[in-house]
């Protein structure tokens, strides 16, 4: 019974060494394959890196263009919104004395139209 056991001990010990013999190389390959992977993802994470800078600067400079845009937008909405004000004040100075004396002619010519009238009856 004990040389049984002896060899189930050799055996799992042998087992056992092999198992981390393996593990061992299979370690060893992983750890080669990392860094590989990490040889060939720097590039690419060094691109993308430039990639995401271009983007970020070409979304500054449409924001800025934007922002031109919208203030050109609003300076022009000022100016016609200053031309219909100036439009509006010329036609009150230039309406009203035009009215009063279009008034001023009509009485005239009513009181005109009346003393005729009057005259002939």
């Amino acid at each position: 019974m004990e040389l049984v056991l002896i060899i189930t001990q050799i055996v799992a010990l042998v087992s056992v060494s092999a198992l981390c013999l393996y593990l061992i190389s299979v370690l060893g390959q992983f750890r080669r394959d990392v860094s590989d992977f990490t040889q060939r993802a720097r590039p690419v994470l060094d691109n993308l890196s430039t990639i995401t800078e271009n983007l970020k600067s070409a979304s500054q400079k449409i924001d800025d263009q934007v922002d031109i845009v919208k203030g050109s937008l609003q300076s022009f909405k000022d100016v016609a919104d200053n031309v219909l004000l100036f439009e509006r004040r010329v036609q009150e100075r230039l309406e009203e004395p035009i009215l009063q004396v279009a008034t001023v002619l009509g009485t005239i010519v009513n009181t005109v139209a009346a003393f005729i009238k009057g005259f002939r009856a």
